[in-house]
């Protein structure tokens, strides 16, 4: 087992908070971790501005009238001064981080910091989105 899939195995499961997330990073053509945290919103900055990132972040939500359940969901963002060619590398690299960070619910590509929320994630995840 990786420290990558370490990291996610301590971070992301049944027992974590709401919010918690590992982050990978595309560099130098290898995925690497660039950080782990317990927040939507510090998430949300963790983000580079010009890289690939993928995190795995883990919601509770109700689900069938079950409260408290968590949902691990693999997200993807390629940040606005991204350059192209980094951007292909971060393609090449998405069915990797998608081992990686595992297991998840459901995947999101996040286009904007700006929309970038609980109650917006769990709305572009839930049943019949999809």
């Amino acid at each position: 087992m990786s420290n990558i899939q370490q990291t996610v195995a301590k971070t992301c499961n049944a027992q974590s908070a709401n919010g918690a997330w590992v982050l990978l990073n595309v560099a130098n053509g290898s995925l690497v971790l660039k950080g782990t945290g317990t927040s939507v919103t510090a998430l949300q900055s963790a983000f580079g501005e010009d890289e690939c990132n993928y995190a795995l972040l883990t919601l509770r939500t109700t689900l069938q009238g079950i409260p408290d359940q968590p949902r691990n969901i693999f997200l993807s963002w390629k940040g606005p001064s991204t350059s192209a060619m980094t951007k292909v590398k971060g393609n090449q690299k998405a069915q990797e981080a998608l081992n990686l960070l595992s297991p998840n619910h459901g995947q999101l590509e996040v286009l904007k910091r700006a929309n970038f929320t609980e109650r917006v994630i769990l709305e572009k995840w839930g049943a019949g989105t999809g």
